[in-house]
């Protein structure tokens, strides 16, 4: 039965990203799916969204997988550059899997949702920035930015969890990186887009650069998120 309701409830995430990214917000979000049937087979799906306008899209499995951009926001050698490493980023994750699965023998079906980005309010106020983790479709771990902390749902208590707390709250790159990353250049680079600037129409600075480094760095930072959760095994033990 979980077996077969895993892969919809995967489709019907999907779905929802796909539909709210046409809301119009000022707002940057990033989504990542991976679904393993078993350690060897992957299926990925994720997309960005920018403004309310879709600008990337993941989708394939295992190896045979495609990253495109929908908005003209690199260069084509620049794009070129990008998509090498998301690649190399994702056969890495795949080997990540099964390196762990052979030390702690997982739990599959296993789905893993990341989603992250910042969101601007109508007047000069605080944005939202959030890094939501699920398994299996539960939450399993948010950040807080106040504190610059990981923390579990109230319900979750289990060594595992606590475990993979302790190491995401140990390390600069998963707590301050990620806040500066968060609230500052995901902020900064809402801020500087307007609708006009996707439809091809671009104005002031060139952030070409910026959006490597928030493509390339929000998937290391999942990378590193999601490899650590992927210890758990889908168990609370």
């Amino acid at each position: 039965m979980l077996t077969t309701l895993l892969p919809l409830l995967f489709l019907s995430g999907w779905a929802v990203c796909s539909q709210g990214a046409s809301d119009g917000r000022r707002s940057l979000h990033i989504v990542q799916f991976a679904y393993f049937r078993d350690p060897f087979h992957v299926w990925y799906r994720g997309n960005a969204s920018l403004l309310g306008h879709p600008t990337h899209v993941l989708e394939g499995t295992d190896t045979n997988f495609t990253i495109l951009q929908l908005q003209p926001l690199q260069e084509p050698e620049s794009w070129e550059r990008t998509e090498r490493g998301l690649k190399d980023y994702l056969r890495d994750f795949h080997g990540t899997v099964r390196l762990v699965h052979k030390e702690r023998s997982l739990a599959f079906p296993l789905t893993i949702r990341c989603f992250l980005g910042c969101e601007l309010p109508p007047e000069d106020s605080k944005a939202h920035i959030f890094f939501e983790v699920t398994m299996n479709g539960s939450s399993f771990a948010s950040f807080q930015p106040e504190t610059a902390s990981w923390v579990a749902p109230s319900q979750t208590h289990s060594k595992v969890a606590n475990y993979t707390l302790k190491l995401l709250n140990t390390y600069n790159r998963t707590r301050y990186e990620l806040l500066e990353f968060l609230q500052d250049t995901c902020v900064e680079y809402v801020q500087e887009h307007t609708v006009d600037n996707l439809k091809g129409r671009q104005t002031g600075h060139s952030y070409t650069s910026l959006v490597l480094g928030i493509l390339v760095g929000s998937f290391i930072i999942t990378g590193v998120a999601v490899g650590i959760f992927l210890c758990a095994g889908g168990r609370r033990c």
